[in-house]
């Protein structure tokens, strides 16, 4: 995951082939078009299955067949002008599986948990992950050190990140699911039941404020879309520490996170959130004043703890605020819905470095700022939002 989400070591990938940084900010837009896009399909395909178990071991599978892939492509044909097409082709397949997944994924997760261990599950879950970010983080130090960049090197991240997905998929296998009756739609009115539910869901104004908040998400990406080429570019730092360490220290915030704010439990929901804000700031804050390597450790660890945050309570916040046992149609329709902004901000990063490129390091302190902006935008809407328990009661608007 540390190779191609949110990822410094693809930013720093691309520059090596020549990328401009419009290009650069065009991944985690590629990204997030593919999974927002066609997380409606991947809803629509699933939300009717008693039994959902499958659906999230196929579209885990089909995630890493482009990687693997183009690992093995670049492994062997080398680094050349037709290297960065190819990239963005299997990297655009990659984000549509991605948006089969998540929808299916997400209600997966908070359907086999009971409300009151959702928390501290996904925590585990997530404390797992970041132990296996944190030491492949660690890998892609020594990768990139011996073969910095070269095909041969790269290809053998990518064609790892293949085989560990296709791994993965398959541990799913140990989980257990309770199939649970659908009162749905029959197979010939299944699709005008679908758009009906869309249409219910925009009356859900909780769920709506809620979206509003998550802009800092949104933001966080428009800054680690980029971190890593302006603390190589201008401050020194080496391109093996920003494509390893900075991650290393990332994945270690979120592994402190989903321990005390998971797996321990502390905090509410909302204040959860609230903590996520302060710690983007605070992050933000490292990045327009200081240009050393301590000030982006430190940011890396509070962008990571803060990203980590979000993750915890975004399913179960979703759930929550659907009022349904199954809420597989939010999740699919929640990405639709911030698609201007999740895929507009880091193109916009990227278009806006580009064209103010003659102010060097100021250009990024700038953006970075901007992004500041967003977060305390967010922080509005979640002041104003009420998280009252609202799970299985009606719909009010």
């Amino acid at each position: 995951m540390p190779v191609v989400v949110e990822s410094t070591f693809l930013q720093l990938f691309l520059r090596n082939l020549g990328g401009s940084n419009f290009l650069i900010g065009l991944i985690p837009t590629i990204l997030f078009i593919g999974s927002s896009l066609f997380s409606l399909l991947g809803g629509f395909l699933t939300s009717h299955l008693e039994r959902k178990r499958r659906a999230v071991i196929a579209t885990h599978l089909a995630a890493a067949v482009p990687l693997l892939i183009f690992g093995i492509f670049l492994y062997l044909a080398g680094n050349g002008r037709q290297i960065i097409p190819i990239f963005l082709t299997a990297y655009s397949l990659f984000s549509i599986a991605v948006g089969m997944i998540l929808p299916v994924w997400q209600n997966y997760l908070v359907k086999i948990f009971s409300e009151e261990k959702v928390i501290s599950a996904l925590s585990i879950m997530m404390i797992a992950q970041s132990s296996a970010k944190l030491l492949s983080s660690l890998l892609l130090i020594q990768i990139v050190r011996r073969y910095s960049f070269s095909a041969a090197g790269s290809g053998l991240i990518f064609t790892l990140v293949g085989l560990c997905f296709i791994l993965g998929s398959f541990m799913f296998l140990i989980t257990r699911e309770h199939p649970e009756k659908k009162s749905g739609y029959s197979s010939s009115s299944r699709l005008f039941g679908f758009l009906a539910d869309l249409k219910a869901i925009f009356k859900n104004k909780k769920f709506l404020r809620f979206l509003a908040a998550d802009l800092e998400f949104f933001a966080i990406i428009g800054i680690v879309s980029f971190y890593a080429n302006y603390a190589t570019e201008y401050c020194g730092i080496s391109p093996a520490i920003a494509a390893g360490l900075f991650v290393a220290l990332n994945h270690l915030g979120s592994l402190i996170v989903n321990t005390f704010l998971g797996w321990i439990g502390l905090l509410n929901l909302r204040n959860k959130y609230l903590v996520s804000k302060i710690t983007s700031l605070m992050a933000v804050g490292l990045l327009f004043l200081s240009g050393s390597l301590w000030s982006f450790l430190l940011a890396s660890f509070l962008l990571g703890a803060s990203r980590a945050i979000r993750m915890l309570i975004y399913a179960p916040a979703i759930k929550s605020f659907s009022g349904r046992a199954d809420a597989t149609n939010y999740f699919a329709l929640a990405p639709v819905l911030t698609l201007p902004v999740s895929s507009g901000i880091p193109l916009l990063n990227g278009k806006f470095l580009d064209h103010f490129a003659y102010l060097g390091a100021y250009s990024y302190r700038l953006m970075f700022l901007g992004m500041g902006a967003l977060i305390l935008l967010s922080l509005y809407f979640l002041l104003t939002l009420d998280f009252s328990k609202t799970f299985n009661r009606p719909e009010k608007g």
